[in-house]
């Protein structure tokens, strides 16, 4: 069988190449704020957002992209986003000088409609468009080949346009 690096080094948290190249949608079960190791090459420890999952065991250190896309579909309290269910998709980044896979919010089933949100990391502002989800998962196809080039954004609406052909289950 065929594996996706990320696979051979299990751990307590959520990695890109455990979605085999598709999108999830998970339940938020808590948030909360941790202090972990500081990974930007400094010592000490720094306190992020993790979030833990009704259905996995696995937890996710939020980033600001992904703090920014849930705050945009379930507002400002987190309290609020426990119970919602949110579409999440590997995609490959520009992180720390290369391209590296990285986990993004793709959108919710909890959302009336694709709903735009504007982005503000550090003093970087992008729009991206989180889409109304079916939440239905699927059984996943042995793990896809990354894109070596990620798509093209549109110059007009600073959005990423992806559409996942199935959803997997991790």
């Amino acid at each position: 069988m065929d594996y996706d690096y990320d696979q051979l080094f299990p751990g307590r948290f959520l990695k890109s190449g455990l979605f085999q190249g598709k999108a999830v949608t998970l339940t938020i079960a808590d948030v909360k704020l941790e202090e972990l190791p500081d990974k930007k090459g400094k010592d000490g420890k720094r306190k992020r957002g993790v979030l833990s999952f009704r259905e996995s065991e696995l937890e996710l250190v939020l980033n600001r992209t992904n703090g920014e896309c849930l705050k945009g579909m379930f507002g400002r309290n987190t309290a609020d986003w426990k119970g919602k269910r949110v579409t999440f998709y590997p995609r490959e980044v520009e992180a720390f000088g290369k391209p590296q896979l990285a986990i993004r919010v793709l959108g919710s089933p909890d959302i009336a409609r694709d709903l735009k949100v504007e982005l503000q990391v550090g003093t970087s502002v992008s729009r991206v468009t989180m889409k109304k989800t079916d939440g239905k998962k699927k059984a996943a196809p042995p793990p896809a080949p990354v894109a070596e080039d990620p798509p093209d954004m549109d110059p007009e609406t600073g959005e990423v346009p992806f559409e996942p052909e199935a959803e997997a289950v991790l």
